[in-house]
């Protein structure tokens, strides 16, 4: 009995672990032949959709197909994922893009929603930034800039494109896919996320060194031999 009670003392000190270690989210994505024809750096985009935070894709270019919405909305679906994304633009631009999903079954198959930046600036800061930190996606469209304009920096600021994703980025800590269609060959580029937290200074210095960066991105695309 001296030897039962050591070895069930022994057991109840140091009970033995059966479970199994909390692993990574994944994504099962499913992209298509098509889709590697049409896209390069799609495991930039999978990195991204895995991850719990929500982040910001920089499109430098209007894409009337959709063809970027359309895939992440579809990876989104196919993975059961809590991620939703969010277009953001003026209103005649989102309105084309409406008009341009022509079905029933297409608007559910999209399942995405639009944001129209001509609403009152602080009112559209405040809602990306609580999307951003629930963890879902914005992508903002080329010409955004033209009508939402967030009041950090002064008025005499020269406002860009990217200055839209950077201001939300630096301000919620979330990564900027930056995108860029490439010229010869008509692909899309999905780039290595930006992180915020890849600069330093104040939040205006950081701002415009973030959007010099993906300027930067663009340029080296369309400027190859």
């Amino acid at each position: 009995m001296g030897k039962l009670s050591f070895l069930l003392a022994e057991d109840y000190i140091k009970p033995k672990i059966y479970f199994k270690s909390k692993q990574a989210p994944t994504l099962n994505t499913k992209y298509t032949s098509e889709d590697y024809k049409n896209f390069v750096g799609l495991e930039h985009l999978t990195q991204l959709l895995c991850s719990p935070k929500g982040f910001i894709v920089n499109a430098f270019q209007i894409d009337y197909y959709q063809s970027l919405p359309r895939l992440i909305a579809r990876s989104l679906q196919q993975s059961h994922s809590f991620k939703k994304l969010y277009i953001l633009g003026p209103e005649l631009s989102l309105s084309i893009l409406k008009r341009s999903t022509k079905t029933a079954y297409e608007k559910h198959l999209l399942d995405y929603e639009y944001i129209n930046v001509e609403q009152n600036p602080e009112f559209v800061t405040s809602q990306c930034i609580t999307l951003l930190e629930e963890g879902h996606i914005l992508y903002i469209l080329p010409e955004t800039s033209v009508c939402w304009k967030p009041s950090l920096l002064g008025e005499s600021d020269k406002m860009s494109h990217s200055f839209c994703s950077t201001l939300l980025s630096q301000q919620v800590g979330v990564s900027i896919l930056a995108t860029a269609l490439e010229n010869e060959s008509g692909k899309v580029t999905i780039f290595p996320a930006d992180t915020p937290d890849s600069y330093s200074g104040d939040i205006e210095t950081k701002i415009h060194q973030q959007s010099e960066t993906l300027y930067c991105l663009y340029d080296s695309l369309n400027t190859k031999e």
